[in-house]
């Protein structure tokens, strides 16, 4: 009886050990890795955005010929002597390449080179100046100043040092060089009203064009999307110093004009342009690591 047990028992554990040899074997789940970003190596892209702010004109004017009554030519300049802050705003949009060179887990440096395009900008000013007329009444010199700023392109060359507040986010620091094509068109109209024979009006004009060099600082954030592929908001100050060049001059002729005095009164005009604005701008670059 006990040789019988014995034999039905290991016949059970033949069986099922061969159960156990046809189950599939035992898979276990990997833990998957979070994604990691290498920041280092070439990239380029394109961006867009917004461009303006309060850039100063001024205009002046001195006496260059005056008549028996010198307050003819005073006014004449007092009138085409201004200041104008108004601001200014267009659109900019080119493209970028450059170099990030990731030295540790937390900070990524570089440079990274741009050229946009942009639209215009232009300030317009008036001005009244009172006078006397020749019957002892108040005439008035009526100026009217308009200045148009335009960038043919604008460049830059800028270093790049920033940290990864997260491996995927770089919050960064820039500046460098800044280089464009500048030009600037002043032209000044004045008139004489509340007269009963003004002298003619006069307009007078003048433009200054070249290429300028100067500086840019800024700074931004860029999120990596994917291995490849980037995204940023950057701003940026750029500042191409001034220009100041001449715009003619204005005259009058009294001895026809029903304004104090006889002979003719003159002014000579120039203006001075400061070339500096702010981008606000994103933009999209793609990593060739």
């Amino acid at each position: 009886m006990k040789r019988i047990v014995l034999t039905a028992a290991f016949a059970a554990l033949g069986s099922a050990s061969a159960l156990a040899a046809d189950l599939p074997a035992r898979t276990y789940a990997k833990a998957q890795a979070a994604p990691a970003y290498n920041w280092s190596g070439w990239y380029g892209g394109l961006n867009a955005g917004w461009v303006g702010g309060s850039g100063s004109v001024s205009n002046d004017a001195s006496i260059v010929s005056t008549n028996t009554a010198p307050e003819n030519a005073e006014a004449m300049a007092r009138g085409a002597t201004n200041n104008t802050t108004g601001t200014s705003s267009g659109f900019i949009g080119g493209g970028q390449f450059g170099y990030n060179y990731q030295f540790s887990h937390l900070f990524v440096a570089g440079f990274e080179a741009d050229i946009q395009g942009l639209s215009g900008a232009h300030k317009q000013s008036s001005s009244v100046t009172p006078l006397l007329d020749f019957n002892g009444n108040i005439a008035s010199v009526v100026t009217n100043s308009t200045t148009t700023r335009d960038l043919s392109y604008l460049g830059t060359l800028r270093a790049r040092v920033g940290v990864l507040v997260v491996p995927s986010f770089l919050l960064y620091a820039t500046g460098g060089l800044a280089y464009g094509g500048v030009k600037s068109d002043t032209t000044i109209a004045q008139s004489v009203t509340n007269t009963d024979n003004p002298p003619p009006s006069t307009l007078t004009s003048g433009s200054f064009s070249g290429t300028r060099v100067g500086y840019v600082v800024g700074g931004g954030g860029e999120w990596m999307l994917s291995s490849n592929w980037s995204a940023k908001l950057e701003y940026l100050h750029y500042d191409l110093g001034s220009a100041t060049y001449a715009t003619g001059g204005l005259a009058n002729n009294l001895e026809q004009a029903s304004l104090q005095g006889s002979g003719t009164a003159a002014v000579a005009t120039s203006s001075k342009v400061r070339f500096n604005d702010n981008i606000v701008r994103v933009g999209v670059n793609y990593h060739f690591n």
